[in-house]
């Protein structure tokens, strides 16, 4: 698995690119890599782009993965997330993971264009 993640100048935002195979210690890495970045981890919305990841992964690797960030992350980066997945099998992890997650107190939504993922971070910041 590889990854980039940077915070957009303009909107603040944090953006993440994965590519590859998306296992759960690689995921873990990456998360820990961004709560521990000095800019990302201050970020309120990110962009979590996976248009050209696959996976593997399963119910029982998003159960861990939970139970890890709520042990892990704290009060660091995005609360507002918007996830972007064509692939079916990552899509579906993405919906599956968003279904777990609502006792972090975060938006978490899953798109398959990243058009309609901005659109849906936007209107989050709308008042």
């Amino acid at each position: 698995m590889e990854y980039q993640f940077a915070v957009d100048p303009g909107s603040g935002w944090g953006r993440v690119t994965v590519s590859g195979d998306v296992a759960l210690p690689g995921l873990a890495a990456l998360l820990k890599a961004v709560w521990t970045d000095p800019e990302y981890s201050r970020v309120k919305t990110a962009l979590w782009n996976f248009l050209d990841a696959r996976t593997t992964m399963r119910l029982d690797d998003i159960m861990q993965l939970k139970s890890w960030i709520s042990d892990a992350k704290g009060n660091r980066g995005a609360k507002t997330i918007a996830l972007v997945a064509a692939d079916d099998v990552i899509f579906g992890v993405g919906r599956m993971f968003h279904a777990v997650q609502p006792e972090f107190g975060w938006k978490v939504c899953i798109f398959r264009e990243e058009s309609e993922a901005i659109a849906w971070l936007r209107a989050q910041e709308t008042p």
